[in-house]
């Protein structure tokens, strides 16, 4: 998977709240089973593993591991 299957401006908002320490609200997909989560995300960081990105983070005090290209809402702070 290349950079050009993430639209850029989503990839900037996370690296922004990254760097703020802001906490986003997300949906997004498991990859293997497609189970849908909705939660408040604080990310700590963007990765690339097994050809596709990846953003690290912490949702209601677990770590989670969420594929960017499965992210279903464009990214919004939780105010």
């Amino acid at each position: 998977m290349t950079d050009d299957t993430i639209p850029r401006h989503v990839r900037e908002r996370l690296e922004i709240a990254i760097l703020t320490g802001e906490t986003l609200q997300l949906n997004w997909a498991e990859p293997d089973s497609g189970r849908a989560w909705m939660g408040r995300v604080s990310p700590q960081a963007l990765r690339e593993a097994d050809g596709h990105q990846w953003l690290d983070g912490e949702c209601e005090g677990q770590a989670v591991q969420i594929r960017l290209d499965l992210i279903r809402n464009l990214p919004t702070p939780v105010k």
